[in-house]
């Protein structure tokens, strides 16, 4: 009804007011579903009028003179409620779901969303829900950085972009705000010099690459057994990719815990697999100074799982050695130091050892073909074990044919 007819402003918050409040289990659908049809017409309902007096502050002390009286009550409810998730896990969805409506005030959340997101993903209460929101935000404050660079010049005078989310529907432009929300301002957005690093500082951003790499590494049933994990791998991918941050210095702590584990259970093929893919993704990303320190970390992982005979591990662990041969050729320090030598010499045996021997003949040819240019003379080695393999492939591939 709000949403379709003119309502007395009074109304209308109560209304937004009480559905905040409604943090009942069995109402929580409906909550969600009038929220979100309330949310994109309180601008037009309500105005930018700012909050009462009374409400300049919040619990926490911190300023809500400007904001409008909508937003100043989202935040209280979270601010209040701070220490229980059940009673917030509404709010955090309705702001995770309006990104752009939001994004004029995003300086005002940004602290309890991140301040949230461990006890969303890693309590011993933390459910699939709680888990999927966590993501949802993690990906929110990625889509305000992106909003916030097209918006430069906006944030560098002091105003904001108005929320695109004040188009309805239809594609039509809520009471008199035009389609193109660019065009429009709005004061309040959190300081008139804030900027995309402002909202994702540097401590923020290792706060949430820190809770998905330990969801990813020790919580097996959220990486394997629910379809968020190659969601949370491709947020981790994008909160460390070089070509828009600055380099992140990761320990590989979480990543030695996680191996050790999946050792203790004999190896298992799809753990192994999943590790090493996580791992693949930060070493992609990672600079020559993080490769020297956790050399002999990365050397040790890898000869742990050289041996599953997986053909998607297999892949993996070449592509790994060759990073390894790659990053030792680069850095003569390193190259001359113990850690590359044990590993040269184990990749070195393991190669002549599985040709000779016939086993496991894919995944070796798959290292051999990773770190041939670095072996140098010692290839020549291998070459009566590679003519023996060749002429046996095509003996066996006569035999078939003929038969």
């Amino acid at each position: 009804f709000i949403a379709a007819f003119d309502t007395p402003a009074k109304i209308t918050l109560q209304a937004y007011s009480s559905l905040l409040k409604a943090h009942q289990v069995e109402s929580r659908f409906l909550v969600r579903q009038a929220l979100d049809i309330l949310l994109p017409v309180l601008p037009l309902r309500l105005g930018q009028s700012a909050a009462s007096t009374s409400s300049s502050a919040d619990a926490s002390g911190a300023s809500n003179t400007g904001l409008p009286a909508w937003v100043v009550l989202a935040k209280r409810v979270l601010i209040d409620h701070s220490s229980s998730l059940a009673l917030t896990t509404h709010v955090y969805q309705l702001i995770a779901g309006h990104a752009a409506i939001f994004f004029p005030y995003r300086m005002h959340f940004a602290s309890n969303l991140v301040g949230i997101l461990q006890k969303m993903c890693l309590t011993h209460s933390a459910t699939s829900e709680t888990r999927t929101l966590a993501l949802d935000i993690m990906d929110l404050l990625l889509k305000w950085h992106e909003m916030l660079e097209p918006a430069g010049s906006a944030v560098g005078s002091g105003s904001v972009p108005i929320a695109a989310s004040a188009i309805s529907s239809t594609g039509e432009a809520v009471g008199d705000m035009p389609k193109d929300p660019s065009t429009c301002v709005v004061g309040g957005s959190g300081g008139p010099n804030a900027t995309a690093s402002d909202l994702l500082t540097e401590a923020r951003r290792e706060t949430i690459v820190g809770l998905l790499l330990r969801m990813l590494c020790l919580v097996f049933d959220f990486a394997l057994k629910s379809n968020l994990g190659p969601r949370a791998l491709d947020l981790l991918t994008r909160y460390l990719d070089t070509s828009k941050w600055p380099p992140m210095h990761l320990r590989l702590t979480f990543f030695e815990r996680s191996v050790q584990q999946i050792e203790s259970q004999g190896m298992n093929q799809q753990l192994v697999l999943h590790i090493l893919t996580v791992l693949s993704a930060v070493t992609a990303q990672m600079q020559a100074v993080w490769f020297e320190e956790y050399y002999g970390t990365l050397v040790s992982i890898i000869r742990k799982c050289i041996v599953v005979d997986n053909g998607q591990v297999q892949k993996l662990v070449a592509s790994m050695i060759r990073q390894l041969y790659e990053q030792a050729a680069d850095n003569e320090r390193l190259d001359n130091s113990p850690v590359v030598s044990e590993l040269k010499t184990h990749t070195e045996t393991l190669i002549g050892k599985n040709l000779q021997d016939g086993t496991n003949i894919f995944g070796t040819l798959l290292i051999l073909d990773a770190v041939g240019e670095y072996t140098g003379e010692q290839f020549n080695s291998y070459t009566p074990h590679l003519m023996k393999l060749v002429l046996r492939c095509i003996k066996d591939h006569n035999s078939h044919a003929a038969a």
